[in-house]
C-alpha cells in the first residue's frame, strides 16, 4: 500500500511543480491508480497537510473537486 501511496504523492506533486494550485477529482484520480477514493483521502490527510506546505480545499459529490494550493514559504524567516 506504501508503494501505492508513494506513487499518489508522486503524481500530485508533479503537477505541483509546474503550478502553484491545482484542481483534480478524487475519483477520477482514483480510477487514474486503480484503486478506492479512500486511497486518495489518505495521500491528502498524511503528505499534503499544512505542516507539509500545502492547503485542501474539497467538496465532494457529483460535481466535486479537490483543490491543492502550496502555501508561500516566508523568506524573511530564513536568516543567513
Amino acid at each position: 500500500m506504501a508503494q501505492l501511496s508513494d506513487a499518489i504523492e508522486q503524481f500530485i506533486k508533479e503537477l505541483m511543480d509546474q503550478e502553484a494550485q491545482i484542481e483534480l477529482r478524487r475519483n477520477e484520480l482514483a480510477h487514474h491508480f486503480g484503486c478506492a477514493p479512500s486511497q486518495i483521502n489518505y495521500v491528502l490527510a498524511t503528505r499534503f497537510t499544512p505542516d507539509h506546505g500545502y492547503i485542501i480545499e474539497s467538496r465532494r459529490g457529483g460535481g466535486g473537486y479537490i483543490r491543492i494550493f502550496r502555501m508561500a514559504q516566508d523568506l524573511s524567516l530564513i536568516h543567513n
